[in-house]
């Protein structure tokens, strides 16, 4: 297969689907990476893409403005939207699951597993089991047969397949896939990645606030004003700078050193094989005939009875989480001065947008875990 074009291969990394990709390139004639930037909303609604997709994408393509050269770096008020890296698409992450052959420890893998165990904490891998057993319940006590649904489910419970992904890889085949191995990996995450990605938050939140107490001292802010017009007493060389940013650069060294640990043997392909299969449950909990297969009103109900019922802010949760961790990942190759400030700057504000005590604990004894639901009704605990 060939390399892909720097444009192609741009577009991807901001998550843009291949098709899409190759209708930009084809069809609006850009022909370098340059040209991406002159991208407009219009362009890209008229190759395929949807409006707010393609609003991101034109903000992910605009140049950065440059900005001159200051003695001392300052930061002024960022949005992490254009300085973090943007979370993908769910099919492009899939797709990039089934690229290579030996899968690696990259983005996409950290994705999966990112996403993989917060679906685990909502109880999502125990909805097809308990699909079944409403559907078939319900079937008895309304003295019906069962629908064709009943058995497609079933298929899903007993015959996972994971061909998509695995396809690269001569010899692995859902028989791989045993619980065992999932509830290893789902232990590791709750054990080594959510502590070290809370460690690097409570780093950033330290590093923020040192940076804001010089900031904060009326006398300190007065005597510098002064002394930059020529008046009062001189200040000490890099008092109101921001402080070094080495430990943060530690930290995300160290979750690195986690996802390695994390990832050792078979979890790569574990974690693929997690989030192929809750992106499946997914597509299966769309189906509108499921509230009355299950003798439940309507969805909510639905959700309820097979305690799964998530709180609404769970989805933002899970995009927020899931990019803080890319943004730990990427930490290490941002360049020193403005950039890296701005960046810490992002980290910190997307990081607090996270409820991190929900994290803390692993989703066991049979709740479901991040705003979820126990199976008698009761708010889960984490």
């Amino acid at each position: 297969m060939s390399e892909p074009s720097p444009v192609a291969a741009r577009l991807n990394e901001l998550g843009v689907p291949d098709d899409i990709a190759q209708k930009i390139e084809s069809e609006l004639g850009a022909t370098t990476v340059e040209d991406l930037a002159g991208l407009t909303e219009t362009d890209l609604t008229g190759v395929g893409m949807k409006p707010i997709p393609a609003r991101k994408l034109v903000a992910a393509l605009k140049p950065a403005t440059p900005t001159p050269a200051v003695e001392a770096p300052t930061v002024n008020a960022v949005s992490f939207d254009s300085v973090l890296p943007a979370v993908p698409t769910d099919e492009s992450w899939l797709a990039s699951l089934k690229a290579g052959g030996i899968l690696k420890v990259e983005r996409s893998t950290v994705i999966a597993a990112v996403r993989a165990a917060l679906a685990h904490r909502a109880g999502l891998y125990s909805v097809p089991e308990r699909l079944v057993e409403l559907m078939e319940r319900f079937a008895d006590e309304s003295e019906e047969q069962v629908d064709t649904e009943f058995y497609k489910l079933r298929k899903l419970l007993t015959r996972r397949t994971y061909g998509e992904i695995f396809e690269a890889i001569e010899g692995l085949d859902g028989t791989f896939v045993t619980d065992a191995r999932k509830r290893q990996l789902l232990s590791r995450i709750d054990d080594r990645l959510w502590p070290t990605i809370i460690g690097f938050h409570d780093a950033v939140v330290g590093w923020q606030q040192a940076w804001m107490q010089g900031a904060a001292n009326p006398a300190l802010m007065m005597n510098a004003v002064l002394a930059a017009s020529g008046g009062g007493m001189a200040m000490p060389p890099g008092l109101l700078q921001p402080p070094d940013t080495g430990t943060l650069k530690d930290s995300a060294d160290a979750f690195n050193d986690a996802v390695n640990r994390v990832f050792a043997g078979t979890g790569v392909q574990i974690a693929s094989a997690l989030a192929y299969e809750a992106t499946r449950i997914r597509e299966t909990l769309q189906n509108p005939r499921l509230p009355a297969l299950t003798g439940t009103a309507n969805r909510d109900m639905m959700l309820k009875q097979l305690g799964v019922a998530v709180s609404p802010t769970y989805p933002r949760l899970e995009n927020n989480l899931v990019r803080y961790a890319l943004g730990i990942m990427q930490a290490k190759d941002v360049v020193a001065g403005r950039e890296e400030l701005e960046y810490f700057t992002a980290l910190f504000m997307l990081g607090s947008q996270i409820p991190w005590s929900e994290l803390s604990g692993s989703a066991r004894g049979g709740v479901t875990g991040i705003g979820g639901t126990a199976r008698d009704g009761r708010r889960a605990a984490v």
